[in-house]
C-alpha cells in the first residue's frame, strides 16, 4: 500500500497470464508510466506535491492536470517499483492503457465478468476492510512480471439498499476509485504469498 491511500483495503484477486511476450508486458502502464522505469521519467510529471522515504524506497506524489493523484515508489536502483492512480471524484480518466476503465462508473461486477474469476487473495491482506463512507474490495491481475490491483468501492448508502435476496451485491455497486501496478518483488515484500480462488483463470490485458 502506498503511502497517502485515503482508506484501509479489501483484497480480491485474480491471475493472470503466466507466459507473455515483452511487448505485452510494456502494456501494463499509468500515464504512460510502467513498473521497471528509470526514476528519471518522473520528471515528465514535473515537481511532485510530497516526497517521503521509506526504507530503502522513494514515494512520490502528484496531483495531474485532471484532478487526480498519481504516485510512484522506486527503488534503491532508482527503477519505478509501484504506481497508483487515485480518483479526484470528478473526472473519469484512470491513467490506465485499458481504455474501457473508468473511475465511478465501472463495477466490480464488470471487472470479474471480463476477466472471468476472482483469482487470488494475498495473506498479508484482509478480504474486507472499510473506507470512511463505506467499503473497498479489491480485484488484481498477475501480468508478467507485474501484479495489477483495481480498487472498487462502495458507499454506506449503496450498501443499505442492497437486496437481501441476493439478486444485488457489492460487487454491483462497487466502482473504480483507484488502479496501481506493482513488481512482483514489490507485491511479495508488501502483500506476502497467495491463497488462490480455485476457480481462478488466466485473463488477457485486453
Amino acid at each position: 500500500m502506498s503511502a497517502g491511500r485515503r482508506y484501509v483495503i479489501a483484497t480480491l484477486f485474480v491471475v493472470g497470464c503466466s507466459s507473455v511476450t515483452a511487448s505485452s508486458l510494456r502494456a501494463q502502464s499509468l500515464s504512460s508510466l510502467h513498473i521497471g522505469d528509470a526514476s528519471a521519467k518522473l520528471s515528465a510529471l514535473g515537481k511532485p506535491a510530497s516526497s517521503e522515504p521509506s526504507n530503502d524506497r522513494m514515494v512520490q506524489r502528484w496531483t495531474l492536470p485532471n484532478g487526480n493523484d498519481l504516485s510512484a515508489t522506486t527503488d534503491k536502483n532508482n527503477r519505478i517499483v509501484y504506481l497508483e492512480s487515485d480518483w479526484n471524484r470528478t473526472d473519469a480518466g484512470t491513467g490506465c492503457d485499458l481504455p474501457w476503465m473508468h473511475f465511478g462508473s465501472t463495477t466490480l461486477a464488470e471487472i470479474r465478468t471480463h476477466f472471468g474469476s476472482n483469482g487470488f487473495a494475498f495473506k498479508g491482506q484482509a478480504g474486507q476492510l472499510l473506507a470512511e463512507d463505506g467499503a473497498v474490495l479489491l480485484n488484481s491481475y498477475e501480468v508478467g512480471d507485474t501484479v495489477i490491483t483495481f480498487y472498487n468501492k462502495v458507499s454506506n448508502a449503496e450498501i443499505a439498499k442492497l437486496d437481501p435476496a441476493g439478486q444485488s451485491t457489492f460487487a454491483d455497486h462497487a466502482r473504480l476509485d483507484a488502479i496501481s501496478i506493482a513488481s512482483q518483488s514489490y507485491a511479495q515484500s508488501e502483500w506476502g504469498g497467495r491463497v488462490y480462488d480455485p476457480h481462478y483463470k488466466k485473463v488477457d490485458w485486453k
